[in-house]
């Protein structure tokens, strides 16, 4: 939840300044305003060193920590690293150039310099060496001779009296023919392998480093706070502001009573940035994570943090669409899980994140009977129980009992279901096969799609009535639009010439329905620009074009439906072609082609699901661009 901050002035000795922030340190509740804005700058060069030392010991192997009790040493630790890296990248961009000119000097094979030269003095001869793209080995010239091609390029040596160029022809410099070059190579490639190793047995002064880093932050940060604040009464007193939450005032007290400090809430002026606040715990905290990554609340927003949590597992489980997959993210989340067991607060966060969406996935996957692709039969006591099968009985009976337009539709396509009133008679009925002797059930599969283009809608719809709930005091047309989009859900199914869920579930007539939503939908917009008018004034008169923006928000939902499809066919299709082929190609194509689809479908349900949030939700109920509250506190190693 978002607590409102207060402004507070502190006024102490001067001599107490240094204690003061300490103890405001060990609180952690004070986030103190810069008026000069000072703060922000860059940490010191030992901070710097610091964090460029334990990036290095990241990307090393995990070891067994040691305990040391003198920190002194970490600054000798720290120079060994960083020297141990610096070495190391040196010995790299060699090995790299090494690399480079052994393929440039190759093609002449093993030589020595000094027989050259040797060669050059003795002989009175120029030896040159030359490559060339468009000189081949006929039509030489003179005192040339060919030594090979290698990448396209043609490779010569020349003898003769007196240093020569030839047209189309480059000279090559060789300072060091390819042995000397290979045996260099070899001797680096060790010298790099001893310097990993040196760097390993630095891993085990990580936690060393880190302890030795929050130290320094930490006097860091009271640094950087005490330079904030104001010397007054010619150095006999400091001054500073700063904000503290509504429900932690209490907690000043313990600074007063300790030192001789006062305290006092004064007012917040026009151009005070208010830091946004917000506290949660368990699920809500997961949330919290979430919204961050989008943006930071105002500070008059709501905390969205459950609502985000909320929706995001239900987009996400929507969009993956796959009970099986579900079961597989499941699975790393344990091994991850065991095998790194997390400690730190956001990597457990992660963790629990991740066993929502795995646990979110498996209910829809149930629900939907949607596992791997793999077909179930309707007989199966899986598919009696699912949620999607009893929606499509109970819309198939609905459309027999009212004979509407896909009731005509399918009784031409199939006269046999004419007579047939049980739904799954009918659905059997229906049914057909393929030259391969796949059955399929068009007509359930058809009414079932529906039913899910109809249930992301409805979630969409769901969502931003929420969305608008939440900030209705606020913007008084919203009351108005609420209407709106219930009569939109009501009057559009007869547009569409299909019933609703309100029609087959709870036996709403559906000419009535739609006779009063479009009530609504006229009325419901008309209230809202009316509420606005009064609002707003004249600008209130704009607010009718909000009818479109409501109209593409809830379409956007229809990405849920899309993207469970795209996947849920991806997966059919990878299960066809694996059935197609011998069984060891058919068992790499299974592993290969739904591997693919499973990062493909959490890459969507994140990206989507989060988007669904933080663009068609947070447009009615988030205002953002809240500064984060950052008390000076100390920083813990956990």
């Amino acid at each position: 939840m978002r607590i409102d901050v207060k402004k507070f002035l502190f006024i102490g000795p001067i001599d107490l300044k240094k204690t003061f922030f300490e103890k405001a340190q060990d609180l952690g509740i004070i986030d103190f305003i810069d008026a000069s804005k000072k703060r922000g700058k860059d940490f010191p060069e030992n901070i710097q060193r610091i964090l460029q030392a334990i990036k290095v010991l990241r990307g090393l192997p995990v070891a067994e920590q040691e305990e040391l009790t003198d920190d002194s040493k970490a600054d000798s630790i720290v120079s060994a690293i960083l020297n141990l890296k610096h070495e190391k990248e040196k010995k790299e961009e060699e090995f790299r150039t090494l690399r480079l000119e052994i393929a440039r000097v190759a093609p002449f094979g093993k030589f020595s310099l000094k027989d050259i030269e040797f060669i050059e003095k003795k002989g009175r001869r120029h030896i040159q060496f030359f490559s060339s793209k468009k000189i081949g080995r006929e039509d030489l010239p003179e005192d040339v001779i060919y030594i090979g091609t290698d990448m396209g390029l043609n490779y010569f040596i020349s003898i003769s009296k007196e240093k020569r160029t030839f047209d189309n022809m480059i000279e090559m410099k060789i300072d060091r023919p390819v042995d000397e070059l290979l045996e260099r190579k070899h001797e680096v490639e060790k010298e790099l392998v001893s310097l990993e190793e040196k760097l390993k047995s630095y891993s085990k002064y990580n936690t060393l480093l880190h302890h030795d880093l929050t130290y320094k932050l930490n006097s860091f940060h009271l640094k950087s706070a005490e330079s904030i604040s104001q010397d007054e009464l010619n150095g006999l007193l400091f001054a500073v502001t700063g904000w503290v939450p509504k429900n932690k005032v209490k907690e000043l007290q313990s600074i007063a009573d300790k030192l001789n400090i006062h305290y006092e809430e004064v007012a917040i002026e026009a151009n005070d940035v208010i830091p946004t606040y917000l506290e949660n715990r368990g699920l809500n905290k997961i949330g919290e994570d979430l919204v961050h990554i989008y943006d930071t609340p105002s500070p008059i927003d709501r905390d969205p943090s459950a609502w985000v949590l909320l929706f995001f597992a239900m987009f996400f489980a929507f969009i993956v669409g796959d009970g099986g997959y579900g079961l597989i993210l499941l699975c790393a989340s344990l091994y991850v899980q065991y095998r790194y067991k997390p400690t730190r607060d956001l990597p457990k966060r992660l963790m629990k994140l991740s066993f929502i969406l795995a646990g979110a996935c498996i209910v829809w996957g149930l629900m939907t009977t949607s596992f791997f692709g793999i077909p179930i039969s309707l007989e199966s006591p899986i598919r009696k129980v699912s949620l999607i099968t009893k929606l499509t009985e109970k819309k198939i009976a609905f459309q027999w009992e009212t004979k509407d337009e896909t009731y005509q539709e399918w009784v031409k396509t199939h006269p046999q279901t004419a007579n047939l009133k049980d739904p799954r008679k009918i659905i059997e009925a229906t049914k057909s096969e393929d030259l391969r002797g796949v059955i399929s059930h068009p007509l359930f599969d058809k009414t079932a799609n529906g039913i899910l283009a109809e249930l992301a809608l409805l979630i969409g719809i769901i969502h931003i009535i929420l969305s608008m709930t939440r900030y209705i005091d606020r913007n008084w047309a919203w009351f108005g639009w609420i209407l709106a989009i219930i009569g939109g859900y009501l009057y559009f199914p007869e547009y569409l010439k299909t019933p609703s869920m309100l029609n087959y579930l709870a036996g709403f007539d559906r000419g009535s329905l739609a006779t009063n939503g479009l009530i609504l939908l006229g009325s419901g917009t008309a209230i809202a620009v009316f509420l606005s008018l009064i609002q707003n004034k004249l600008m209130g008169m704009l607010e009718i074009m909000t009818l479109v923006q409501i109209f593409a928000d809830i379409l956007s939902y229809l990405r849920l439906y899309a993207l469970g499809l795209a996947g849920g066919i991806v997966s059919s299709t990878v299960n066809e072609l694996a059935g197609s082929v011998f069984f060891i190609a058919g068992i790499f194509i299974i592993l290969l082609g739904h591997v693919i689809n499973i990062a493909l479908a959490i890459m969507g349900g994140v990206i989507h699901g989060l988007r669904l949030n933080f663009l068609e939700w947070y447009h009615y109920s988030f205002y953002g661009g809240g500064k984060p509250f950052r008390p000076l506190e100390n920083i813990k190693v956990e």
